[in-house]
């Protein structure tokens, strides 16, 4: 009776323990870890690069040999100059995670925040301004009929980069 009485309690304990061992705050389930307020974090916006979609649709758009060793130096020449604006979006985002928010951000938090969000606005400004000027120098490479496909994969690819819009809860 005693091995009966032992195994019992043993059974009724093995919830309980399972629940203590899943991972979150206080033993609260994975589930329940989501219902924790986060603070905003930064955003970083995409971007879309006609030249990138030029080589990618490189067969779509039959680009010529000529044509393609010429975009791919735009290209490099793009990359080079927009590299150090990317790694500063990659550090601000960086910084400024999305994490839990365990109490009221400090004032000094949020001015962190709006200055960083300005600082990613002016970049995101001078990386498009950058790819604009390459989409001109690499357009003016291509026929009238390439022209009207480049613009399509280009006008496809910013639709797709849409945010969704959000509906009414």
């Amino acid at each position: 009776m005693g091995h009966m009485l032992r195994l019992v309690c043993v059974a009724s304990l093995v919830p309980a323990l399972l629940q203590a061992q899943r991972s979150g705050i206080g033993g609260l389930g994975r589930g329940k870890i989501g219902t924790i307020a986060r603070e905003p974090g930064i955003d970083i916006p995409k971007t879309v690069n006609p030249i990138n979609l030029m080589i990618e649709h490189r067969q779509e758009l039959v680009l010529s040999d000529s044509q393609f060793k010429k975009v791919i130096a735009i290209k490099r020449a793009l990359d080079s100059t927009n590299a150090p604006l990317v790694r500063k979006l990659d550090s601000v985002e960086h910084v400024f995670k999305k994490a839990p928010l365990f109490s009221q951000p400090s004032a000094e938090r949020r001015d962190s925040l709006a200055d960083a969000r300005l600082l990613v606005k002016g970049t995101i400004t001078d990386i498009e301004q950058n790819i604009s000027e390459a989409r001109d120098k690499a357009y003016a490479l291509l026929s009238a009929s390439q022209l009207v496909t480049a613009g399509q994969i280009e006008e496809k690819a910013r639709k797709a980069s849409e945010p969704p819009a959000r509906g009414r809860s």
